[in-house]
């Protein structure tokens, strides 16, 4: 019977370490959501000891690593409503979605907006094409 149960426990043990990088970043995500809407000082410390966590267990520096902070960096863009680029829009479409952003943007979230319209700049490879969209979408904010 002991035997089974220190059976389980290595199972959960390993299974919570084992988890993908996403998934984990997934978790993280969910504790930074539950901590915005309370607003709690202990929810907010629970989530940084949680990402310690994860960070041990998915080891800097690793692919898993690299790919817990991209899942990461999504959630963290939801949250601060950060629009998501689509690199495979056009240049035009892309100048519309940045100057959308600012115009609807409140002031504290215009930040997002510089990011989103930083992002989509290193989508274009063309140098002509980079000009054409920061002078575009520069001129519309």
């Amino acid at each position: 019977m002991k035997k089974q149960i220190l059976l389980c426990i290595l199972f959960l043990f390993t299974t919570g370490l084992m988890a993908s990088p996403e998934a984990k970043a997934q978790e993280l995500c969910d504790c930074l959501k539950k901590a915005k809407a309370s607003e709690k000082e202990t929810d907010k410390k629970k989530c940084l000891s949680q990402r310690e966590e994860h960070v041990a267990a998915v080891k800097k520096g690793s692919k898993a690593y690299d790919s817990y902070i991209s899942s990461l960096q999504k959630c963290e863009q939801e949250l601060a409503g950060t629009p998501t680029t689509n690199p495979n829009l056009s240049t035009e479409e892309k100048v519309s979605a940045v100057c959308d952003c600012f115009q609807k943007a409140e002031k504290q979230n215009r930040m997002g907006c510089f990011k989103l319209q930083s992002d989509y700049g290193k989508t274009i490879a063309d140098p002509e094409e980079k000009k054409k969209f920061n002078l575009s979408s520069g001129s519309c904010n």
